[in-house]
C-alpha cells in the first residue's frame, strides 16, 4: 500500500510533496554517503578497541559510551543507506512499512543516543562532585537498559495510535509526523509529551550537571590557588558535549515544533539540512567521548604500533572511570598532568 493510500484510509491529512530538485537529490546523496561511511568507520573503531582491551577500557562510563556508539554505529548501517537510495531515486523508495519501521527505528536510536548522553552527563557530575557515589560497571549496565526501556515507552504510541510516523524532508526520510494535525490520533499531545520528555527533560538533566561540575572545579581552583590541567580539559570536553548536543538537534526540534504548533513550514529543500544535521552526530559523538579519552587514545596508539609515553599510565581523569572511583579517591585530588 502506498503512503497516500494509507495516510487518507487513517484519515491523516495527505502531505504535498514538492520536487527538490535533481541536483538537490544528488547532493543530499553525498552527504549521506559520507556521514554514513564516517560514522561507521568511526564508532566501529571505539567498539572494537573497547571490546578489544576490555580490561583497560571496560569501565562504567565507557559501558554507556559502548552502548551510544553501538547506537551510532547501527545508524551509519541502517539509518544512513535508506534515504541515500531515496535521495538517488528522488522519492521515498521503500513504501509504507518501510517509511513506518524506519521512522520508529530512527526515532528509537535518536532518543536513546540522547538519553546516553544525559547518562554520561550524571556520570561526570556524580565522579566531580560525589566520588564515593560514582557508577559501578552493574549500574550502568542496569542504566543503559533503562535508557533503552524509556526510549521504547516514547517511540512505540504512534505503533498504537497515538500520533503517527510519516514521510518527511522532500519525501526522502520518515519520522514523527510533524505537520499533521489530526486530533483524532492525538498527534499535538503525542508530540508535546515526545519533546518534554524526549529532548527537554533531558537537557535540563544534562545543562545541571555541567553547571555542577563546572562550580565544583571552581571552588576546587580557588582553594587550591592555581589553574589547574584538569579543571581546563574538563571543561571544555563539557563545552563541546553541549554545543555538540544542540549543533545536532536543536535545529530539527525547531523546525518541528514550528510544523507542529504554529504551521510555519520549510520548503523540503531547506527541511533536509535540519535533518542532515542531526544525523551528523554520529561522526562527531565518538571523537568527543572516545577522542578526549586519555586510556582509549593510550589502547589506540598500542593497537597502533606507535610509540607510547614513557610516563607510567595515570589514573583516567577525563571520560573514564577506574578503580579510584571503586576505591572512593576523588579524581580532583588526583596530581594534574
Amino acid at each position: 500500500m502506498s503512503l497516500d493510500a494509507l495516510n487518507a484510509s487513517n484519515g491523516i491529512e495527505e502531505q504535498e510533496v514538492e520536487d527538490v530538485g535533481e541536483t538537490t537529490y544528488l547532493v543530499t546523496a553525498g552527504v549521506l554517503i559520507a556521514i554514513g561511511v564516517l560514522g561507521a568507520v568511526l564508532n566501529m573503531t571505539v567498539i572494537f578497541v573497547i571490546l578489544r582491551d576490555r580490561q583497560t577500557l571496560l569501565t562504567p562510563v565507557n559501558v554507556v559510551l559502548l552502548n551510544l556508539v553501538i547506537g551510532d554505529f547501527c545508524v551509519s548501517i541502517i539509518g544512513t543507506p535508506f534515504p541515500t537510495v531515496s535521495a538517488i531515486l528522488g522519492r521515498w523508495y521503500w513504501g509504507y512499512t518501510g517509511c513506518l519501521w524506519y521512522a520508529w527505528f530512527m526515532s528509537t536510536l535518536g532518543l536513546a543516543s540522547i538519553g546516553n548522553l544525559t547518562v554520561l552527563a550524571i556520570e561526570r557530575w556524580l565522579l566531580v562532585t560525589r566520588p564515593m557515589r560514582a557508577f559501578t560497571i552493574r549500574q550502568a549496565s542496569y542504566l543503559v537498559s533503562g535508557v533503552w526501556i524509556y526510549t521504547l515507552s516514547l517511540t512505540i504510541p504512534p505503533l498504537c495510535g497515538w500520533g503517527s510516523y510519516g514521510p518527511e524532508a522532500g519525501n526522502l526520510s520518515c519520522s514523527v509526523s510533524w505537520e499533521v494535525h489530526d486530533p483524532s490520533i492525538g498527534s499535538d499531545t503525542y508530540i508535546a509529551f515526545l519533546f518534554f520528555f524526549g529532548l527537554v527533560v533531558p537537557v535540563i538533566l544534562i545543562c545541571w550537571s555541567y553547571f555542577e561540575i563546572i562550580r565544583t572545579l571552581r571552588k576546587v581552583r580557588k582553594r587550591a590557588g592555581s589553574r589547574g590541567t584538569y579543571e581546563a580539559k574538563v571543561t571544555k570536553m563539557v563545552a563541546l558535549m553541549i554545543i555538540a548536543f544542540l549543533i545536532a538537534w536543536t535545529p530539527y526540534s525547531i523546525s518541528a515544533l514550528l510544523a507542529q504548533y504554529l504551521q510555519v513550514t520549510s520548503s523540503p529543500t531547506v527541511a533536509i539540512v535540519p535533518a542532515l544535521l542531526a544525523k551528523s552526530s554520529i561522526c562527531y559523538n565518538p571523537l568527543i567521548y572516545a577522542g578526549m579519552n586519555s586510556q582509549f587514545r593510550t589502547v589506540m596508539k598500542k593497537f597502533l604500533g606507535m610509540s607510547e609515553s614513557t610516563r607510567p599510565a595515570t589514573i583516567s581523569q577525563h571520560t573514564g572511570v577506574s578503580a579510584s572511583n571503586r576505591a572512593g579517591i576523588n579524581p580532583i585530588q588526583i596530581e594534574k598532568e
